[in-house]
């Protein structure tokens, strides 16, 4: 396989001549650098690149951020028909020439993986938000995708040609890409697979133009928008569900009936939100709303029997219990409205 080497950079140093130039002597493929509207104090850094061979330099006017970057790189690539795949390497010497090699040889061997360098992020030399901005990110990706990575936010990764025509439909223009690309790899039926690579850290990071409070909004608005809209139903339904305690109180099975009365005032308002806010679908209300119906039924279900099996088990508030039990059929929820009720079509 002949694998393009896709850099995006946004501001570089000398740095990324460095790396180019290094793989230029390491190996035979061919390298793309994405300028994504850099200053013009980084021309001199462009201008060398252009004068270097197996070097293709693609210029955005003004920036548009990595994703659309990468995006680019990989559109460039599909119009190459001797080109059957690449690997995208960060511009700040991140990565190190026998780390991309190794990346490349898996994805020779596994052409339908999406193959990502990984790094550690126990070691000591790590930075602080690297450190605590990967676990978070690992642990709610674990959730979505059901498969446990090591790093997520690793700018390393490597996959064919055929993978990359599907990439390029994934949603997101900066750093919020490289995550999406990981959650619709199981949309595609892309396999990942990581393989070990070092942790460079070039001046404990200062380089990166990754932005903790807003990129982070960006990376996780789908997930933030949900538990909003949850949230705000659950409070109403809690509310009602009080209520409805005393309400019903004289009825062989109040808790079921607090629960279904509860549920049923703020169902059509979380199913409006979701839809147009959340997973933002235009699709036809009719067969989401039977499907998003059922998914109630189930739930109301689930959580008045089991609201009333730990109140009654081991003599709690059910008010509290309630919590708890509607935290954990959030999360079933979200996987479950995501992947099928309000899934975007192919």
């Amino acid at each position: 396989m002949n694998i393009a080497i896709l850099i995006p950079a946004y501001q570089p140093d000398q740095k990324l001549i460095s790396v180019v130039e290094t793989l230029l002597m390491e190996c035979a493929y061919p390298i793309i650098v994405v300028d994504d509207g850099s200053e013009g104090s980084c021309r001199s850094v462009f201008e060398r690149l252009f004068t270097l061979d197996r070097v293709t330099v693609l210029k955005h006017e003004i920036n548009q951020g990595k994703g659309r970057a990468l995006k680019t790189g990989m559109q460039h690539c599909l119009s190459q028909l001797d080109i059957h795949g690449c690997i995208t390497v960060d511009a700040d010497g991140q990565h190190t020439p026998s780390d991309i090699l190794k990346v490349i040889d898996v994805l020779q061997t596994k052409p339908d993986h999406l193959v990502l360098g990984s790094r550690d992020f126990d070691l000591r030399h790590v930075p602080l938000k690297s450190r605590l901005g990967n676990k978070i990110t690992r642990f709610i990706t674990s959730l979505l995708i059901g498969q446990k990575l090591t790093d997520t936010q690793t700018g390393l990764r490597a996959f064919s040609r055929k993978s990359m025509e599907k990439l390029l439909e994934v949603p997101g223009e900066r750093f919020e890409y490289e995550m999406n690309m990981l959650l619709y790899c199981k949309r595609y039926k892309i396999k990942i697979e990581e393989v070990t690579i070092e942790t460079v850290y070039p001046d404990n990071n200062a380089s990166s133009h990754f932005d903790p409070f807003t990129d982070s909004i960006r990376i996780y608005q789908q997930i933030f928008g949900f538990a909003f809209a949850s949230i705000a139903s659950a409070l109403l339904d809690w509310i009602l569900f009080t209520v409805g305690l005393f309400v019903f109180a004289k009825l062989s099975e109040p808790i079921l009936v607090a629960t279904v009365v509860a549920r049923l005032v703020s169902l059509n308002f979380n199913f409006a939100m979701n839809k147009k806010l959340v997973f933002k679908n235009k699709a036809g209300w009719k067969s989401q709303g039977v499907k998003y119906y059922l998914l109630a039924g189930f739930q109301i279900l689930a959580s008045a029997y089991s609201v009333k099996f730990v109140a009654q088990t081991f003599t709690w508030n059910a008010p509290v219990v309630k919590i708890g039990v509607d935290l954990i059929l959030f999360m079933l929820s979200y996987q479950i409205q995501r992947r099928l009720i309000f899934k975007h079509e192919e």
